[in-house]
């Protein structure tokens, strides 16, 4: 029995070993330029033994998202964001949100790769809205104390809050090459981004708290 529960625990990491690794592939190369061999001399290991836990190498794309998405959300219900005020709170999942996207760009860039091919790939997951439910019911709570306290003056969806402060924040990241090369801007260095993440938190704050 002891033999057999440390087989499955070793599966297991096995299993999480080569989506670390294939998450930096397909992040890096994308899902076309990824190859299955390259993880597999990464892990020290054999792509059969990859094809063994994920079937082809669209099978185990599709298992990176099925991880890569449930891995934000879960970190996100441990910001304890119903014991602060309202503008606490939206400045404490903005200061996440920010943070999360500059330490996880391999998740940027799996999301921009997914989005160039028309979420298809993420249709065929277990992946769907149900698992931004918790997030978009927090954020209504925040919205709906902060409107019954006068503070908020905006009727705004969860989803369109949600939108608001993390399209900046993803952009930051997913652009940060272009807007270098363009703009002659570094959005990763520490100046920009305490600014910006100032700037976030008072747009969205001066839009929250302003008539419509």
């Amino acid at each position: 029995m002891v033999e057999h529960f440390s087989h499955i625990r070793d599966s297991d990491q096995t299993r999480q070993n080569i989506l670390d690794v294939a998450l930096k592939e397909f992040a890096k190369f994308g899902l076309a330029g990824a190859r299955v061999d390259r993880i597999a001399k990464e892990m020290n290991t054999t792509k059969g033994m990859i094809y063994y836990y994920f079937k082809d190498k669209e099978g185990l794309y599709k298992a990176v998202l099925e991880r890569i998405y449930p891995c934000l959300r879960a970190e996100e219900q441990d910001l304890s964001l119903s014991e602060l005020d309202p503008i606490a709170a939206l400045e404490r999942i903005i200061d996440f949100t920010i943070d999360y996207h500059e330490q996880h760009s391999d998740f940027v860039r799996i999301v921009m790769i997914e989005n160039i091919n028309n979420a298809e790939y993420l249709r065929q997951t277990g992946i769907d809205s149900t698992i931004s439910y918790v997030i978009l019911l927090t954020l209504g709570d925040i919205i709906r104390r902060g409107c019954e306290s006068g503070i908020f003056k905006r009727d705004i969806t969860p989803v369109d809050l949600h939108i608001l402060y993390t399209s900046f924040s993803f952009y930051r990241i997913s652009n940060a090459s272009t807007v270098s090369s363009v703009l002659g801007l570094n959005t990763l260095n520490a100046v920009n981004s305490k600014r910006h993440r100032q700037m976030i938190k008072d747009s969205v704050r001066a839009y929250m708290t302003s008539a419509a």
